[in-house]
């Protein structure tokens, strides 16, 4: 095993003695790998000073990691959120996706209204998004391929407020309504069909896929 390994599954000993630790953390050699100082920020006994410290040296997607690891200590976290805000205006848009896809609740709300759909469209499936924060997500200027990711998704465009929300949206193209049609249920395509806060466009809508679904088409 490399010497980076070693270091590494020695840190991820249950067992590892503080002394241990502080080793390391006082080794040159250990510290020049950034996946041992990623380990070492995330740790629970590395002292807080040592883990803020370590911060600055760690690459964004690390950082990402870091702010979603519940077993960090959460003032490592909220810092690890801080130092990838400073960063944020200066990364590209492969970053930023996958920050987006990865990081903690810190930055969401930053990143669901990201001016780049492919960054919008990476935040759904973060598993610390909610609800609320793909609502929010579809204010008035969301773009309309970031809407289109919604009406696809296929977790959220399930959700009975997010279809409302889109559906009420006034950038929401005939492809992505289409397909959030495709994926409702019969129920809520006759409440569309008949209903009197729909446009006339979305009611019919409603009732072509309606009908073809009753013809077995």
């Amino acid at each position: 095993m490399r010497a980076e390994g070693r270091i590494r599954a020695l840190i991820s000993r249950p067992d590892l003695a503080p002394s241990d630790l502080e080793a390391i953390l006082r080794d040159p050699d250990a510290r020049r790998y950034h996946a041992v100082r990623l380990a070492l920020a995330s740790h629970r006994l590395t002292p807080r000073a040592e883990a803020l410290s370590l911060l600055e040296t760690l690459f964004s997607y690390d950082l990402a990691h870091l702010s979603a690891d519940v077993r960090a200590h959460p003032e490592v976290r909220r810092a690890a959120d801080r130092t990838l805000l400073r960063r944020i205006s200066e990364m590209a848009v492969a970053e930023r996706v996958q920050l987006a896809r990865a990081t903690g609740r810190g930055l969401l709300a930053v990143l669901r209204v990201d001016p780049d759909p492919r960054v919008v469209a990476a935040f759904l499936d973060n598993r610390f998004a909610t609800e609320a924060d793909v609502l929010a997500a579809l204010e008035l200027g969301a773009h309309p391929e970031a809407l289109a990711a919604v009406a696809r998704h296929p977790r959220w465009s399930l959700r009975r407020p997010v279809r409302e929300a889109l559906l009420a949206h006034p950038r929401l193209g005939e492809t992505a309504l289409a397909e959030l049609f495709e994926r409702a249920d019969d129920d809520d395509l006759s409440a569309w069909c008949v209903s009197r806060g729909a446009s006339p466009g979305l009611r019919a809508a409603a009732q072509r896929v309606l009908a073809r679904r009753r013809k077995g088409g």
